[in-house]
């Protein structure tokens, strides 16, 4: 059964995480520290880990006929950061839009589902396809976040890199913790609680830090 959003297909991109866990340990600890502080940095070490560990793993699984390229791993891990520093220099030209499009598609599902949602609960029977309702309600909600998003683009960046860099931490954590046999103990209940405890508690201390510790400003302020 070999799904994308069971604990077996997650194992994709969590490998790469545990397995090169340097390069995680790094951006992680800076993107949870320094998300709000250095926006385009931030834009740009998220790029390297979403090519790192999210991009590059898919794109081998869905061409298998690239791993016989990447049999050595000095080549795999050479190729694998010439990919992340390729995404990292996109988004980072480009940051703009990709705040644009991730409000957009974020909001966009939202008003979708929630649209759907409330036509199927209150049994509202329409003349014509639903999904034209719905779908309008998603793009047009979609359009909003996006051009809210880009207003806040700082925010946006910050809550991202947040959930990325906790998210990487709390798997180089866990695969410390596991050291061997990564593969078949990841999907067990103790450590995939584990990581999801971990992970919320990384997401709250970077909120904290971030939104709540107060940063000073060359306005004047003692």
């Amino acid at each position: 059964m070999e799904n994308a959003i069971t604990p077996e297909g997650i194992l994709i991109y969590i490998r790469p995480i545990i397995e090169y866990w340097y390069y995680s340990l790094i951006v992680g600890v800076f993107l949870i520290i320094a998300a709000k502080f250095v926006e385009k940095i931030s834009i740009a070490l998220l790029g390297f880990l979403l090519g790192i560990n999210v991009l590059f793993p898919v794109l081998l699984n869905q061409f298998p006929q690239l791993n016989e390229w990447f049999a050595e791993p000095a080549y795999y891990q050479i190729s694998m950061l010439v990919f992340g520093v390729i995404v990292a220099a996109v988004l980072f030209a480009l940051y703009k839009s990709f705040v644009f499009i991730a409000g957009f598609g974020v909001v966009a599902l939202i008003g979708y589902y929630l649209s759907d949602f409330a036509l199927q609960f209150f049994d509202i029977q329409l003349g014509f396809n639903p999904l034209y309702i719905t779908a309008s309600i998603g793009i047009g909600l979609g359009i909003l976040g996006g051009l809210i998003s880009s207003k806040k683009s700082s925010e946006v960046i910050s809550v991202m890199s947040i959930i990325a860099g906790s998210g990487a931490l709390s798997a180089v954590i866990v695969g410390f913790i596991i050291r061997d046999n990564v593969d078949e103990k990841m999907t067990e209940p103790l450590y995939s609680s584990i990581f999801i405890g971990l992970f919320l508690l990384m997401v709250i201390l970077g909120f904290v830090w971030n939104f709540k510790n107060p940063k000073k400003t060359g306005g004047g302020g003692s």
